[in-house]
């Protein structure tokens, strides 16, 4: 929805500000220096002798940074035609995932093959997964026994702690990192009954079970509100405080983005700002902005994803879904019901897939060299006929036949 007490032409017509333009001259400067490297490519001839004149080709196929969508896992391996058109769209636009519920704990005791097969499938496509979420302590979201376990702390523990062994333990290699505890400012009846350092137990818990997972604490309300929501902010910055200080293996810091209003940029870099100074990955889990203004839809999305590629502790940033068929905030999606694209569909193939993605061409000089500052990541590199993949920043030699 509109800001309220602002109409959408005045935030429209607020982006031709002069402030406005100042961040993002800072923020393309940001994008400019921290996400590009020098790609270099070295060409011989079988002799070992440079090859001068060679016309080099450069193809980014995979970027570094993470971009990534909530996937609803039934619907992903389904049989009709919308799902195809599903499967298909996420590996055109995402080279991360994010199960929206089937890992969350009472859908996954209902049902485990779904989440399981749906991680494979993942994997098989060469998409990271993030894994959402392994105990999210409010009676609304967790098994309907734990309230009958209120009076009996010892076994309410032992139930959270067997729990967190049994999901770990069967994901385990499918993942990349794990929200460990999800949303304790408004979801902590769990933390009420067992206390707060319970939380440092169920980050033990899964780093022992499965060292390979970056574990997060994730929250929302932190940039979303126009970012006026201090009492969640402050919460969120002392519980990552009160982790850390008393050894929880805490990896990451999981920040929401579910908008119904527009914060000015300014601000969430701020937040951003304050936020790093735990010097730990920030990663945007769960993105969406749900309005009737189109418009005004597209053009926050540009500058939210502008500002949160600029940040230098942002590595993943995740939309929460992407068709309106499969939506918890249909009008939030980029792709309409029949799969025609919407504005912010737009913003985001132009961004990720256009502005921010590196394809080159040149000769190599006298010593068989060809540079290029490239976007980080993957890349496929073509050069006399001789095609090799390799990663960016760093140095390729190919030796021509």
């Amino acid at each position: 929805m509109r800001m309220v007490g602002v109409p959408a032409f005045a935030v429209c017509l607020s982006a031709m500000t002069a402030p406005a333009q100042k961040w993002r001259e800072a923020a393309e400067a940001r994008i400019e220096r921290i996400r590009k490297a020098e790609l270099t490519v070295q060409v011989v001839r079988a002799d070992g002798k440079p090859a001068e004149g060679v016309p080099v080709k450069v193809r980014m196929t995979k970027h570094a940074f993470g971009w990534g969508t909530a996937v609803a896992g039934r619907f992903l391996l389904g049989d009709g035609a919308d799902s195809e058109k599903y499967r298909r769209a996420i590996l055109d636009n995402f080279n991360m995932a994010v199960l929206e519920n089937d890992l969350k704990w009472p859908q996954w005791e209902r049902d485990r093959d779904t989440p399981l097969a749906a991680l494979k499938w993942f994997r098989a496509n060469g998409i990271r997964v993030r894994g959402h979420t392994l105990v999210w302590p409010g009676w609304r979201w967790l098994p309907k026994d734990l309230k009958e376990l209120a009076l009996d702390p010892p076994a309410m523990r032992r139930r959270v702690l067997d729990h967190i062994r049994d999901e770990v333990s069967a994901t385990r290699g499918l993942l990349e990192d794990w929200d460990a505890v999800n949303e304790p400012y408004t979801n902590h009846d769990l933390i009420d009954i067992l206390g707060r350092d319970e939380m440092v137990a169920w980050f033990h818990a899964a780093r022992g079970l499965d060292p390979a997972p970056v574990l997060y604490l994730n929250d929302f309300n932190i940039l979303e509100a126009g970012g006026r929501d201090t009492a969640h902010q402050e919460h969120f910055y002392d519980t990552l405080r009160f982790l850390i200080d008393r050894g929880a293996p805490v990896g990451g810091i999981g920040i929401q983005g579910h908008f119904r209003e527009v914060t000015p940029p300014e601000k969430m870099l701020e937040i951003l700002d304050r936020f790093s100074e735990f010097n730990l990955p920030i990663r945007i889990t769960e993105f969406d902005f749900e309005t009737d203004d189109e418009k005004l839809q597209a053009e926050f999305t540009r500058d939210f994803l502008t500002l949160c590629f600029s940040h230098p502790r942002v590595d993943a940033f995740l939309m929460w879904g992407f068709w309106e068929g499969r939506h918890w905030r249909p009008k939030g999606a980029m792709l309409r019901k029949d799969w025609t694209p919407k504005p912010n569909y737009e913003v985001w193939r132009e961004l990720v897939y256009g502005r921010w993605r590196t394809q080159a061409q040149g000769v190599t000089d006298a010593r068989g060299g060809y540079s290029v500052r490239a976007f980080r990541g993957e890349y496929e590199i073509s050069a006399g006929g001789r095609t090799v993949r390799a990663a960016c920043p760093g140095l390729v030699r190919i030796v021509l036949p």
